[in-house]
């Protein structure tokens, strides 16, 4: 007898199902947002031809910063990859769908978190890669500067360790951003299968506010002294304060981003037409 709460024939069923609806609906805007880059190439290569200056393409810190750009608005499109749940006739179709309550949040999850990401990067970094084979004068690529960077933020990790006689890692950074990425995507979600119209206006206008009554508290209450970085004679006295303050950082805002599954899992549990 299957469980009511997960089976795993059951959700793979599902998310095939959802996958699928997913591709069919969204995950072309993705793969849309994936090819900024490709796009920006192309507009400010035909206008440098148009203008009579040559052919020029887009050195890398514009496609960093297309890349960054890009990625915020796939964090602002989540409002819509399952934001047809508030409405009616759609709405009703899914929950129709057999599977538990469980198996569709699983679903969902994944697919924020896991697969609509990966389309992303995997498009941007591919084709910004194809872009700087075809085209060596707009210098290296994406990819392969961030996995220099990388190196080089680990190497001088080891200097400063071996200098200081400290313990940093490239895994304390990781897990901060790590929590963030999963904060923003899981916000945005739930912003979108809680509000009917208005999704994107509804979250970016519930986050502003939440950071001006957090910043009215801080300065209220003299909480913003704990952030101030006092003085220290060293980088090695500093470092137990700092290590706490990343600590901190990062247990709260992966308890943020667990109350948002737990409130997208509450509201999908809940949603009615």
């Amino acid at each position: 007898m299957k469980s009511e709460f997960f089976s795993g024939s059951r959700f793979w069923t599902y998310y095939k199902y959802d996958l699928t609806q997913l591709w069919r609906n969204h995950m072309k805007a993705a793969v849309g947002i994936g090819l900024s880059g490709l796009i920006a190439y192309v507009f400010v290569v035909l206008l440098s031809l148009i203008r009579g200056i040559g052919w020029h393409g887009i050195p890398f810190d514009a496609r960093f910063a297309i890349m960054v750009a890009a990625f915020a608005a796939l964090q602002l499109y989540q409002t819509r990859t399952y934001g047809h749940l508030t409405d009616k006739s759609k709405g009703s179709a899914w929950l129709m769908v057999p599977a538990s309550c469980f198996e569709k949040w699983l679903s969902m999850i994944i697919n924020t978190l896991i697969v609509i990401p990966l389309a992303f990067f995997v498009t941007y970094l591919a084709v910004d890669s194809l872009l700087c084979l075809l085209d060596p004068g707009i210098g290296t690529a994406v990819a392969s500067k961030i996995s220099g960077g990388l190196g080089s933020f680990s190497s001088g990790l080891v200097q400063v360790n071996g200098t200081y006689d400290t313990t940093w890692s490239l895994g304390m950074v990781v897990g901060i951003l790590l929590a963030s990425y999963c904060v923003n995507f899981l916000y945005y979600l739930l912003c979108g299968i809680c509000f009917k119209k208005n999704k994107i206006l509804s979250a970016l206008g519930i986050a502003m506010v939440t950071g001006l009554v957090l910043s009215l508290i801080l300065g209220a209450t003299g909480l913003e002294s704990l952030v101030e970085a006092p003085d220290y004679e060293d980088f090695a006295s500093a470092e137990k304060d700092i290590r706490a303050l990343l600590g901190t950082l990062t247990a709260v805002m992966w308890i943020v981003a667990a109350g948002l599954a737990a409130g997208i899992y509450f509201r999908i549990k809940t949603i009615k037409h």
